[in-house]
């Protein structure tokens, strides 16, 4: 029997100040645009988990936008963390210090608990699923997050190393859902206490592994000065994609999606940012031509897994599945 493809719908949901990593007085006027994706989502039967960081919790506009969401029952609320705005904030601000795996346990329990504690107070429930502000994840985030009572993490994106950003380096991380240990989130336990859903990043031709090695070697070599990278990258020989309406195609996001489930794959992220929503404040959507192009392509790929009877989830059901074992372990494609 073969088994049913999940679709997730995950949505990084803060605040409009993008790259600027200002500590106070953020702004979140993109919060009620979300409401213009509700028709969408029940037009195909999508399940959005919508991961909210500090400053929508805090801003009393927002909390109406997102308890009107989380009441129509047909979506999962999770938190999100960006460091430098979330409390306390005793560390500096800005770039050195905008990954949450460079903080300390402690620094990162007592974020992650305010955030719970915020989440519960608006939504009467206990979040399960948690996704680290710029995919900055290790196990000083992992640990605070296992004592907190989440259970789902959403922070790895694979193929891809934010080292030069202070970040983790998540090239040969796994690529598909498993149970992991909080003290060692990166490798798969069969008896792990949490579940890790890597987000969908792959290459549009060839397998995985070798044509990883093949990029890593030419972003770290002269060639890379020389867009060699960028060229091969256009041409499809190098080409390593999201499936992101920010920086994919429809076609694009539909090729991926093709290529990871022939290789197995039974979990696809469909995965963006809600400040895309708001032309001019995110740089993948400048206009309102921008933007919708943006919808139509997430559009065409919901139609798309429709079309092939894929089951769209929250990233919590996905977690039960995983645990229960319905959905395997990583393979490489």
């Amino acid at each position: 029997m073969t088994r049913p493809v999940h679709v997730m719908v995950t949505i990084d949901t803060e605040e409009d100040d993008w790259g600027t990593y200002r500590t106070w007085g953020n702004s979140t006027e993109n919060i009620p645009l979300l409401s213009e994706l509700v028709p969408l989502w029940e037009r195909f039967g999508a399940r959005p988990t919508y991961l909210v960081n500090y400053p929508p919790l805090a801003s009393p506009e927002s909390t109406d936008v997102l308890r009107a969401l989380n009441g129509e029952g047909s979506c999962e609320m999770g938190v999100h963390c960006h460091p430098w705005n979330t409390p306390p904030l005793g560390e500096k601000t800005g770039q050195p210090t905008s990954m949450m795996n460079e903080l300390s346990e402690g620094e990162n329990q007592a974020k992650l608990g305010v955030l719970k504690d915020l989440f519960e107070e608006l939504f009467h429930a206990r979040p399960s699923a948690f996704r680290a502000g710029r995919w900055g994840f290790g196990p000083s985030v992992a640990r605070p997050l296992h004592r907190l009572g989440f259970e789902v993490d959403l922070s790895v994106s694979p193929l891809l190393d934010w080292s030069s950003k202070g970040g983790p380096d998540y090239t040969f991380a796994p690529r598909q859902p498993y149970r992991f240990n909080p003290d060692h989130p990166f490798r798969s336990e069969a008896k792990g206490s949490m579940v890790g859903i890597p987000t969908s990043v792959g290459f549009l031709r060839g397998p995985s592994e070798p044509m990883t090695r093949v990029r890593a070697a030419l972003e770290g070599s002269l060639l890379a000065r020389l867009k060699v990278v960028g060229v091969l990258d256009a041409l499809g020989l190098l080409a390593r994609r999201w499936i992101s309406p920010e920086t994919s195609s429809g076609g694009e996001m539909i090729r991926l999606a093709s290529t990871l489930t022939r290789s197995g794959f039974r979990v696809l992220d469909l995965t963006f940012h809600s400040p895309s929503l708001l032309p001019g404040v995110a740089p993948f959507v400048r206009s309102q031509a921008d933007k919708e192009r943006f919808v139509g392509r997430i559009e065409r790929f919901l139609e798309f897994c429709a079309g092939r009877g894929y089951r769209f989830s929250t990233a919590t059901e996905v977690a039960v599945e995983v645990r229960s074992g319905g959905i395997g372990l990583p393979v490489e494609a």
